[in-house]
């Protein structure tokens, strides 16, 4: 086994197995330690009482169980929390706890913005209340996201993302990924139950391959693929290893304009994988039943936000099992300077014009943006790295 395999949170269950043997114990000891720490969430050997007393310190001693440090914690006012996560080398990381809302018994990142408000919310344009709408209820629900970050900063650099203004960084192990996981299950009290995973945190997870692959074989134990999905820029070549995973996660293709041009303006890794590409590699994805590729959208105002670019992009994705999930701008004036999220008019035109080419289609309410932990807001640091001076 590899070092980075012998991190103990991410190693598989058959690679426990496999560990167990290399020690000259039955196999079935591996099987115990794997489902203690995933499926009863123990993070102490000690407790592991199942082991012999000899068993238990070795483990201890040779492979001992480490989280991330959360060194801070900001929670939202829509129950979301962002959490700041210290790795084992320094690197700091950020993930997002989003709570389901037992009104809708849904989890909130892919709703449809436009049918979430609250009973009593007030549309700021129309001033119009829902009065149809139950109110919403204060009692916990089972469902909730963790948004996961796979790098430390990310080297894509789209123009509408604080963590790529904020340069690259490096690729987080399995076992980094599946114990930053644990990290917020750990300081929210909840277990896998109801959970659903999306890799939309701090940095690109198509090209940190290895360690997010590595942690869906941990997660996969424990959670069905369709709870779990993996978003991508479009980093063309490693569409076909992701493809041919034997149990594969749900895919988001972050797309965000329909024209060469446009994108690979707010896009600059369109130069490199063009869009004609990162289309192809969609076709190509094994559909399965009942599962659709997620087409994320950030919508910015003034840029790709017109009826114009929504009708090119149904003509683009024709064909296409596909659903739109449409992502107005959070602006953040200090690393996102002129870019400003469109008016509700021109979110809803937008939205319209796909539902009349039959593109299905919602919009995005995302969580966290008073805490900056909504899509494209997590940084880790507020450096950018490429920009310090030579000492």
């Amino acid at each position: 086994m590899t070092d980075s395999s012998r991190e103990p949170l991410g190693i598989t269950a058959t690679g426990w197995q496999a560990l167990a043997g290399e020690w000259e114990l039955p196999r079935y000891r591996g099987r115990q330690i794997f489902d203690a720490i995933h499926g009863q969430g123990v993070r102490d050997y000690a407790r592991m009482i199942v082991l012999p007393g000899d068993l238990r310190e070795r483990l201890a001693r040779e492979l001992p169980l480490d989280l991330p440090e959360i060194v801070r914690s900001e929670p939202s006012s829509d129950g979301s929390i962002k959490y700041g996560l210290k790795l084992s080398d320094g690197a700091l990381i950020e993930a997002v706890f989003m709570p389901g809302e037992a009104w809708r018994a849904e989890v909130n990142e892919f709703e449809d913005a436009r049918a979430a408000a609250p009973a009593g919310a007030a549309s700021k344009e129309s001033g119009v209340r829902d009065s149809k709408r139950p109110m919403p209820s204060t009692e916990r629900t089972d469902k909730y996201t963790v948004c996961l970050s796979s790098q430390t900063g990310c080297a894509v650099d789209c123009a509408f993302c604080v963590t790529g203004r904020l340069g690259a960084g490096r690729n987080l192990s399995a076992g980094e990924i599946v114990g930053q996981l644990y990290a917020v299950l750990d300081d929210v009290g909840r277990g896998t139950e109801g959970l659903r995973v999306v890799f939309m945190g701090m940095g690109e997870p198509f090209l940190n391959p290895d360690g997010v692959i590595g942690a869906l074989d941990v997660l996969f134990e424990v959670l069905s693929p369709r709870r779990v999905t993996v978003s991508t820029s479009g980093i063309t070549p490693a569409f076909a290893r992701f493809a041919a995973l034997p149990r594969r996660p749900n895919l988001a293709v972050s797309l965000n304009a329909a024209e060469e041009e446009t994108r690979a303006r707010i896009m600059p890794i369109t130069r490199t994988y063009p869009l004609a590409g990162v289309l192809r590699a969609m076709r190509e994805w094994p559909a399965e039943s009942h599962r659709r590729v997620t087409v994320e959208y950030v919508l910015i105002a003034g840029v790709n936000d017109s009826p114009q670019s929504a009708s090119r992009l149904a003509r683009l994705l024709h064909g296409m099992p596909v659903k739109v999930n449409v992502i107005p701008l959070n602006e953040d004036p200090v690393y996102l300077p002129g870019w400003k999220r469109p008016d509700e008019t021109a979110i809803n035109r937008f939205v319209e014009r796909l539902a009349e080419a039959r593109v299905p289609a919602t919009v995005r309410r995302s969580r966290g943006p008073d805490a900056g932990a909504a899509c494209g807001q997590l940084k880790g640091r507020t450096e950018d790295a490429r920009k310090k001076s030579n000492v």
